[in-house]
């Protein structure tokens, strides 16, 4: 498993790969490899999707993700 944490101003539901899988600023856990991360609605963010291969993270030093408004 692999670690992530998709960073954003306020909470919103995070969507790895077209599913729901926690929220922002939370650890998330996924398997190795590329992923694609959006937000839930309203989609007053920034980029609209993030494609990412994520490899050797672990608790302490999960991936970040960022999006902006």
């Amino acid at each position: 498993m692999e670690y992530v944490v998709v960073k954003f101003s306020e909470e919103r539901d995070v969507y790895v790969d077209d599913q729901r899988n926690g929220k922002t600023n939370e650890m998330l856990r996924v398997s190795a490899g590329l992923h694609t991360f959006t937000l839930g609605d309203p989609q007053n963010y920034s980029p609209s999707q993030i494609d990412q291969n994520i490899v050797d993270t672990n608790v302490l030093e999960p991936a970040e993700i960022e999006f902006t408004v």
